[in-house]
């Protein structure tokens, strides 16, 4: 998939208000909706927005209509395969390796959703009909929200530019393919399977961090992924702290959405102010806004979140790219010495 670009000031001066200002939309309107997981509309809202780059165009608005749509769909699939485990392995073993490939090979977005949101819907169906119902109902009620706040806020505050971005994408190139998909699969599929086995929600970061290793096809873009989303979660999880303790000490709801507005429009801000790739901004974004959630509306001890979040991130994303690294220099040895010598010229 592309790497985000640094944003350019005077095309888009107001991304972080926007970006900033759905967050806060997303949260003011997730209790009189019952949302029960505002942390999906509110990240989702957040990395859709925060990704935008350019003037708008149909694909603008085109997440948040497809979002309920493929929400209904997978959960369907989920509660009726989740009783037959035979058939829910294929089926989500199939959507991964589908995912994967259009990920790989061409660099596409709906390979992430092909195997992100079957994989949050296999985990709720396994841990409860409940959390299946609460996941599905708050993606779509998120994208219903989602949608008004993304139009809304594009008319009050749109970028400023007609250019509209096409996507630069780099797709892996390689004489054996199949091998290729298979050492990503060897590696993706069985780590998916063992979280299944768990029936632990809290452990499905593992195979999504680990999906953006796989999904890369080359040593450097991999390292890139490393160093933004595990650095990310670090400087998230101390984001993350210093926030929950302020809560802890003024523990009203329209202070976390205070709190959280403000993190997002600082963080945002830095995809066109800071020195690091803007992956690293949105994914330290990402990161504080799902550990807060997490303590706050999911019932968990703040310090366990954060921990938990940090150390299972960090442990993912460094062994998956040891083990890719391993399987290809023994499969695939004379497109690893290739790589190595493209990133030592």
């Amino acid at each position: 998939m592309e790497e985000l670009p640094r944003v350019d000031p005077n095309e888009d001066p107001y991304l972080a208000l926007r970006t900033a200002l759905a967050v806060a939309i997303c949260l003011i309107l997730a209790e009189p909706l019952g949302i029960t997981m505002p942390m999906f509309p509110v990240v989702l809202g957040m990395s859709i927005i925060s990704g935008h780059r350019g003037a708008l165009s149909p694909r603008t608005f085109a997440t948040p209509i497809i979002l309920p749509i493929i929400a209904i769909l997978f959960s369907w699939l989920a509660a009726i395969t989740v009783n037959t485990p035979m058939l829910f392995i294929l089926l989500n073993s199939l959507l991964a390796v589908g995912g994967l490939a259009l990920m790989l090979f061409c660099g596409s977005r709906g390979g992430m959703m092909l195997t992100v949101f079957p994989l949050m819907m296999a985990m709720a169906a396994l841990y409860s009909d409940f959390a299946l119902a609460a996941i599905r109902d708050s993606m779509v009620l998120g994208g219903v929200v989602l949608g008004i706040a993304i139009v809304v806020l594009n008319l009050l505050f749109p970028p400023q530019t007609r250019r509209v971005h096409v996507e630069i994408v780099a797709p892996l190139v390689t004489k054996r393919p199949r091998t290729a998909l298979m050492i990503r699969v060897a590696v993706y599929v069985p780590v998916m399977l063992a979280v299944f086995a768990t029936g632990d929600m809290n452990m499905m970061i593992v195979p999504i961090m680990l999906l953006f290793i796989c999904a890369e096809p080359s040593h450097g873009t991999r390292m890139h992924q490393v160093i933004d989303r595990g650095g990310g979660t670090l400087v998230g999880g101390a984001i993350a702290a210093a926030v929950l303790i302020v809560y802890s000490i003024v523990p009203q709801v329209p202070v976390e959405i205070l709190l959280l507005t403000a993190v997002t429009y600082f963080l945002i801000d830095k995809m066109t102010t800071g020195k690091r790739r803007p992956l690293l901004y949105q994914y330290v974004c990402s990161t504080a806004l799902v550990m807060v959630l997490s303590a706050t509306s999911g019932g968990r001890d703040a310090l366990e979140v954060v921990l938990q979040r940090v150390v299972i991130t960090s442990g993912t994303m460094i062994g998956g790219i040891l083990l890719l690294a391993l399987l290809e220099a023994i499969f695939l040895p004379e497109e690893n010495d290739a790589q190595a010598g493209a990133a030592l010229a």
